[in-house]
Formats: C-alpha cells, structure tokens, sequence
C-alpha cells in the first residue's frame, strides 16, 4: 500500500494539476523504490527538494491576493471596482465566489505538503539510522530531514488557520479515500497544540542555521523555533471564531459584539498568555541561538550609502542569501518569479529587453502612511516607498497617483528593484532570480518585544524595540528618536508603540494584516486609517495641501520636476539608486531637489542605452514632495522660469483631470472629485457603521467548493460564505 503514495514524494518538481483536484485525492500507484528513496539522507532529501520547489508558489496568489495589500500601510493600485480579488481584501463587502482560484491552490497545495510530510515522517521514524540518532540526542542528517519535514506541516497549517481559521487536521498518512470519510474540521486550537508539540520534540536536533551546510534557504532549528513562537503567538491572538462550532472547553474574551447573520465572533482565549509565554520562550531561542542569522546593524558600504535596513534588501538584489534571513524562498534566474515585478519598484518597460522590464507593482503604500507614519529622518522611508518609477527605458518618472499599475496606482514598494540588482537581468521580465525573504531577524526581535511586554517583562521588550530601531535614526538622532523614545514607554503604551515599529519596518512585506488581527486592533485601524485618509482629501480639495500632524509632513496637489544631468551638473560620482539623502539637507540647498527623497534613480550599468538618451532624459528634481508650493506663487515662478514643469501629486488622489490646449498640449488640472478610490473604498466591507456596532471584521475565506461535497456532510461552511 505504501507504493500507492510514494509516487508523491519521489518527483523534486511537483506539477500544477494536483491544484484541480480534491485536497485529499490519492493519486496513481508507482514503480518508485521506498529503499532507493530513504536509503540515505541526500535521497530522502529529494523529498524535501519537491516540497521546497512548491514552496516558491504555494503563498504566493494569497499573499499578493491580501496580505500585502490589505493592511492600514498596504493597499492595491487599480480602483476597487476593476478587480475581484478587492473583494476578500477589503473584508467582503459583497459576496466572493467560494471556487476562487487563489483560496482553493493555497488549500489544496497545503494539504498536499502535509500528507507527503506525513508519510515521510512515518518513514524516517522506521529507520534505524534515525532511530540512533535520536537516542544520541544530537542533530544528524536524518534528524535534520525530520525537522524540515515537520516545519513544513506546522507552516502550512498556520497558513491555514490564517485564511480559513478551524480546518481538517490530521498528522498521519492519508492512503485512501475511505481514511476521510469521517474527517471534519478541527478546532485551531488543538491544530496549534499538536504542531507546537512536535516542533518542540524536533527542534532540538536541528542544525542551526549555519550548521551542517544549512543556508536560509533551508528550514533550520532557527526556523523552527521562530515558527513555535509565531504558532503560540497566534494561539495567543485575538481571531475570528465560529459561534456555530464547538470549541470545548476553551473559554474567550470578546470584543464587540456577536455576528448573528454570518455566526463569528471576535475572540482570544482567555488563558493567552500562556500561550505568549511560550513565545516569548522561543523567539528567545532564535535570538539567543540564531546560528548565523544577525540583525545588520551597519552598512559596510561606506559613504553615501549608510543604510544598514536597505542592506538586508540589497543582498536580495545582489542574488545573495542576506545574514539577516531566517527562511528565503529561493528561486533562479531565468525562472518565474514575482519579485521584485509585483512587489517592487514599478517599470514601464516592454515584456523583454527593457531596462528594466515591466514591473506591474501590485504592493503600494496609502499616502497617509507615507507621510504621516515615517518621520522624515527615518531612513526606513524612503527604502520603503517610491516616489519615482522606472520608465523601462533607463531613466525615472514621476508616481503617478491615478489608479493602475506600473508608473500609475501610487506609491509603491521600493524594497526591491530592478535596476538596483549588481547584475539587471533585462531579457524578459518575472525572472530576476530574486529571492522571497519570508522571515528575518528584525520580525522576530519585534515579536519578541511585543510577547514580552505582554508577559510583563518590559525590560526585554525595551532591548529588542531598541535594537530594531536604532538602525532607522543616524547618530545624531538616536538620543531624541530612540532612547528618548523608549525609554518612556510603557504598559499599554508600550505595546502599541511596538506594534507600530513593526508597521514600519515590515511595510510592504505583508505582514501588517495579520498583525492588525491578532493584535485586535483591526476594526479601529481600519476607521483611523480611514479618518485620516478622508481629512487628507478633505485638504487638498480645499486648500490644496494637506500637513500631517506627528510628522510635520505636507502632501500638496502639485510638485515641480525637470530632468536633471547628475553627471555634469551635481556630482559624476554620484548614483541616485544607491543613496542616502544627507542628513539635515533642507529645500535651499541646491541639491535638494535631485538628493531629497533617496535611494531613487536608474542604473548606470545601462551605459550603453543611457548613451543614447538626451543627457537630461535620466534622473529626475523634484520640488514639492513635503512641502506646500503656491502654484501662483514666487517659489513657483522661480522654479518654472528655471525650467521645472508642474506636475499633479495630490491632485490625483482626488480626481485631477487634464486641460489640454487646442493642438492638445497639457496645459493645466481641473481637479474632479474621485476620491471614492483612498475614502470609502477601503475595506469597504467594514463601513464605520459596523465600528459604532462593535461587529467583528470577517477577514476569513470560504472553504472550497470540492472539499465541501467530497466531506460526506462532515464539513460545513462557516462565516456567511455560500457553500457551492
């Protein structure tokens, strides 16, 4: 009977049509040697080899779908209407089709890891080289093996419990369908139980990263211990909760009220904190035993650069495994790959041979978070967010804030960029070879900070909220910024100050949404996010700029722009790509336009193609990013008599229409009222009304279709999700 499963652990590259059927579906007998496959650890990792190629895609439709996109920083760049997928991303403000594509891959391909886990665990546990090395109780290859294979279980179940809360659980082989005749949902709370469990008992005998030839591209013992404390902090988390599924004995706290017409509730366990607790146990392990994983704390770079935070991306770029990374996904040049297309700096460029090619931009960041959330000497802002787009022809254009993609839809990511890689790859474009960096030191260190505030332990929280932050703020700065800062936090305070560090030092990389969750701080996120959206509108409507209040930073209708010739006219050694704006640099100098945001530009590797452009076509001045220009007034004659063209900003948020001339030339705006886009259209399915009512946010997926008829009754939807 074991031949009729092995066939799915021998293949290294796991095809695409699994994704269509059944999630339990057993599939075809094989010819493939059980001996062969376990006779070593190299073979057995053939094993791991297949599930690590899946691994590439298996988040991917339902990261880009909401996570990434659907936080109080992150949001999507085309208008609500134009996209199903807003749907689920904005908390269903109507009903969203339960045979989607991207909810029913992500549950299928978890459970197909998680069948092919089980099966190869039953078989490492058969063997006596394991066996042996478990009574040593020291890590070897084959107790190794053991823990990847039992991360990748635990991984896809907290993915599951993430999207669709309480779901099928079993951590035996599935061999035939009669095995799930009976197989119904399991309480989350006994799936995080029992996966923490056998991460413990496997954990011990991993290699740290670093160890045994372990790369971050590989589950390590690190790995595994931050993947029990990320489980116990969830456990710990406010979720939604079936009201119509039975719980046992697990008791909550409540906030706000009951959901009667779709049956959920939004609820903790009361007994949390034993659960943040072990958290907090955990990611002190990480810390404490991080193998070779560090938190880059400077920037070897030399001036100019000085940028530890943009460091760790820039391994990205150079196709390197960063030191800060726990676990990377790791892809191959000339392979498919999202990053940096949908999650990085945006480029117009053609499918093949720009520079770079196109990059669509599907992660962008709401203005309000821009310029009201960073301070402006936070040198994680402008790494963050972009301001200029590459134009796919060697040079950069202005953000363009009508909805879209590419140049348009806001500002985007600039994490990662093309035309920032050591080596652009500009044959075609999705195949950069850059790697996806789904857990890092700093994500870790701010958990830790916030599960130990919660336990009470302030001082820890206080050392790991200042090591992450200390790197955002120069030398000057860290007294007021940073010691200051902290130092006077604590209690509630505190808690919300680190979940606030975690805004910005993980904007962009899809964490901020399950954070605002478990936090549950969702519902009032979501009103302040969209009170602050609406005074900003409010403001450019009528006064044509707006100043947000904590950081003094001024969002207006219009900048002015001209291209620039860096080369000749500012610095020949200067590149705008890899640059730090000077600290304390102010709009009279007269660098100021092209130094002021940084970390912007193009790539001068394109030497050949520059060549062929004007010589002012390449780098952009830009006046009027955070500061209110009269567009009648001196500042701005004197910027257009020098050769800067008005150019709309804000003024695209709320609707700006061009007037055009009788040859058709762009003469001026008429701002028209559209701002439906950055108001009411966020989370649209939670309105302030659901607020006032204190209603829970249903942020859940439905459970697909296929799963539902094949469960023989013994799985029902939940949440107001349509069953077929």
């Amino acid at each position: 009977m074991k031949k009729l499963i092995y066939i799915m652990l021998a293949a290294m590259v796991l095809t695409n049509t699994a994704c269509e059927k059944d999630f339990l579906e057993v599939e075809a007998p094989s010819s493939v040697d059980e001996d062969f496959v376990f006779g070593s650890p190299s073979e057995a990792f053939k094993v791991l080899a297949g599930m690590y190629d899946y691994w590439h895609d298996l988040d991917r439709l339902m990261y880009y779908e909401t996570e990434v996109v659907g936080s109080d920083s992150e949001c999507h760049p085309e208008n609500y209407s134009s996209q199903g997928r807003h749907i689920p991303e904005g908390l269903f403000a109507s009903e969203y089709t339960i045979h989607a594509g991207e909810s029913v891959t992500e549950w299928n391909e978890c459970y197909l890891i998680i069948n092919r886990v089980n099966i190869m665990l039953e078989a490492l546990e058969a063997k006596q080289e394991y066996q042996d090395a478990v009574k040593a109780g020291e890590p070897s290859a084959w107790t190794q093996l053991y823990g990847e294979a039992v991360a990748f279980r635990a991984t896809c179940y907290k993915l599951l419990i993430r999207y669709f809360g309480d779901v099928p659980y079993f951590d035996y082989p599935i061999r035939n369908t009669a095995q799930t005749d009976t197989l119904g949902l399991t309480s989350r709370d006994v799936i995080y139980d029992k996966e923490i469990a056998a991460l413990k008992a496997a954990t011990p005998l991993m290699y740290r990263l670093g160890d045994g030839g372990l790369t971050a591209e590989r589950f390590s013992g690190t790995y595994a211990d931050a993947v029990i404390g990320r489980m116990a902090f969830d456990a710990a988390g406010y979720q939604l909760r079936r009201t119509n599924f039975d719980y046992g004995n697990v008791a909550f706290d409540q906030i706000g009220v009951e959901n009667s017409t779709w049956q959920a509730k939004y609820v903790r366990r009361t007994d949390w904190m034993d659960y943040m607790q072990i958290a907090k146990e955990h990611y002190l392990k990480v810390v404490n035993n991080p193998g070779s994983a560090i938190l880059l704390e400077s920037d070897e770079r030399g001036a100019g650069f000085n940028n530890p935070f943009q460091r760790n991306f820039q391994y990205l770029m150079d196709l390197e495994v960063s030191p800060e990374s726990i676990f990377e996904a790791g892809y191959t040049r000339g392979q498919n790959s999202d990053f940096p297309y949908s999650f990085g700096r945006p480029s117009g460029g053609g499918s093949r041979n720009a520079y770079p090619c196109k990059n669509y931009g599907q992660s962008r960041v709401y203005a309000s978070f821009y310029y009201g959330e960073f301070m402006p000497n936070d040198k994680r802002r402008d790494v963050t967010a972009c301001v200029t787009a590459n134009s796919g022809a060697a040079s950069e254009i202005l953000i363009n804030f009508q909805p879209g993609s590419r140049e348009k839809g806001g500002l985007a990511n600039n994490k990662l960029d093309e035309s920032r890689f050591a080596d652009p790859y500009t044959a075609r474009q999705r195949q950069s070879g850059c790697n996806w960096q789904q857990l890092r030191m700093a994500d870790v260190m701010l958990d830790l900070a916030y599960a130990s505030a919660a336990t009470g332990d302030e001082g820890t929280a206080k050392t790991y909220l200042t090591k992450v932050r200390s790197r955002a703020f120069s030398s000057a700065d860290q007294a007021t910024y940073v010691t200051g800062y902290v130092n006077a936090l604590s209690g509630q305070d505190l808690l919300d100050a680190i979940a606030q560090e975690r805004k910005l030092e993980l904007a962009a990389e899809g964490k901020t949404r399950w954070d605002m969750t478990l936090y549950g701080t969702m519902p009032e996120r979501i009103k302040k996010l969209r009170d602050t959206q609406i005074a900003m509108v409010e403001g450019l409507n009528s006064d044509g700029y707006y100043t947000f209040a904590e950081t003094g930073m001024t969002i207006s209708n219009f900048v002015w722009t001209k291209y620039v010739n860096i080369k000749e006219d500012i610095d020949p050694s200067l590149n705008l790509l890899t640059t730090q704006a000077p600290d304390g640099i102010t709009t009279t100098d007269p660098t100021y336009p092209v130094l002021v945001p940084g970390w912007r530009g193009t790539s001068d590797l394109w030497t050949d193609y520059i060549s062929t452009l004007a010589s002012d076509k390449v780098n952009l001045a830009i006046r009027g990013l955070y500061e209110y220009i009269d567009p009648d007034g001196p500042v701005a004659l004197a910027l257009e008599a020098d050769g800067y063209k008005k150019q709309p900003w804000g003024a695209y948020i709320v609707g700006a229409k061009e007037v055009k001339d009788d040859n058709g030339v762009v003469i001026d705006w008429e701002i028209t009222g559209n701002e439906t886009q950055y108001t009411s259209d966020i989370f649209k399915g939670y309105p302030d009304s659901y607020y006032s009512a204190g209603e829970p946010p249903r942020y859940i997926r439905a459970i697909p279709y296929e799963t539902l008829v094949s469960s023989n009754g013994n799985i029902t939807q939940g949440y107001g999700h349509a069953s077929e």
